[in-house]
């Protein structure tokens, strides 16, 4: 064990600039693609709905049967460390994997039964994986941090390698011409991309100091909206944006498509297009399982493969994707009985799944009597 451990529950303080440092920030591929609207919506969709998503650890019984664990540990109730909140905690580390490919935990404390219960998630742009000696070494900041004080969740790992590859990184190329394209329209409504006009005089060969007075009461003239008043020997053409240059706009939505192939969101959902797209109610509920299933799911799978190692034998973490996908009440309530009918579910767990409190006896025998007292439907 660590110096990090000398007493269970020992608190190791960190500052904010300790981790992040004063003024520090991502490396350049990410800050550009933050800079894009489809990637902040992408990654603030995943992430947005991984750290809503509710965490439990549960225990296979002798008989195979999973159970919830009566007490469950701080690693997944409240791992935050210098009174971060669950929320933002998971935030924090989902958006690493999203943005950098790694998120890095140093463990700050652990609990009376040596599990971790206080994780700090470093700034990924600060540790650096040496992996020339074929055992990986981790450095924060140019020190070596013992691996037993480090939890390591990667993203997309290559064989031989244990450091997890960003999406950002892979697909630079398009991160890159999406920003130029909304450099340009950005350019393009501020300053404009080309000029705005020509000003000619058809007569007269003007000096630059008479074309900047002109130009300037021109634009004053505009910017006001007021008519520019002048001689006969003056002529204005405008000019509209060549067939060209006007693509930066299909660029972008190509651009927020290509965003959602490649972190599985509904393009729609970024600014995207999708040929033919409808959502309907029953459809948007499927969707929001696809969502779940397709988009969720395996980075959920990664942070669960990786916390099952701080539990105890047959212990494990499961993170409750349905809570995402709720779908509507006479739906839900047609799935509980038709569960309590094949005796997978009970009541008691049916009304849990419901944020319900179990029944009281009370409750129970009038419910019995109730039920008794329905009318009975005749066989057919």
């Amino acid at each position: 064990m660590s110096i990090l451990f000398r007493k269970a529950a020992e608190v190791r303080a960190v500052s904010f600039q300790d981790v992040w440092g004063s003024g520090g920030s991502l490396a350049s591929a990410s800050k550009s693609a933050l800079s894009l609207v489809p990637v902040y919506a992408a990654t603030g969709l995943i992430a947005d709905q991984f750290a809503a998503a509710p965490v439990a650890v549960f225990e296979k019984g002798s008989s195979g049967v999973p159970s919830r664990v009566d007490v469950q540990p701080d690693l997944v109730r409240d791992p935050g460390a210098n009174g971060l909140d669950v929320y933002s905690w998971k935030h924090q580390a989902i958006t690493s994997c999203l943005l950098r490919g790694n998120a890095y935990g140093l463990i700050t404390a652990i609990d009376n039964q040596s599990r971790p219960s206080k994780v700090l998630w470093l700034n990924p742009e600060d540790v650096f994986v040496d992996e020339a000696s074929g055992v990986p070494q981790y450095f924060y900041k140019g020190r070596l941090v013992p691996r037993a004080d480090l939890i390591h969740i990667p993203a997309y790992v290559q064989a031989g390698s244990v450091v997890g590859l960003s999406p950002l990184g892979l697909f630079k190329a398009q991160i890159e011409t999406g920003d130029q394209a909304q450099q340009f329209g950005k350019n393009w409504f501020k300053r404009g991309g080309i000029p705005s006009g020509v000003l000619k005089n058809s007569m007269t060969t003007i000096s630059a100091d008479q074309a900047s007075t002109t130009k300037a009461r021109f634009k004053a003239s505009v910017a006001a909206s007021e008519p520019f008043v002048t001689g006969k020997d003056w002529d204005y053409t405008p000019i509209t944006v060549p067939g060209g240059e006007a693509q930066f706009i299909s660029t972008l939505k190509l651009t927020a498509t290509q965003f959602a192939a490649i972190y599985r969101v509904a393009p729609e959902d970024i600014g995207g297009e999708t040929s033919g797209s409808s959502l309907t109610y029953k459809s948007l509920e499927q969707d929001q399982i696809r969502f779940a299933m397709r988009t969720l799911r395996p980075w959920t799978t990664r942070f669960e493969a990786v916390f099952d190692r701080y539990l105890f034998g047959t212990q494990y973490m499961r993170f409750n994707l349905d809570a995402s996908a709720r779908a509507d009440l006479s739906t839900r309530m047609s799935a509980h009985a038709a569960a309590i009918g094949a005796g997978i579910e009970t009541i008691s767990e049916a009304r849990a799944l419901e944020e319900r409190a179990p029944l009281t006896a009370e409750q129970w025998a009038e419910f019995m009597a109730t039920r008794q007292a329905a009318p009975k439907t005749p066989a057919l």
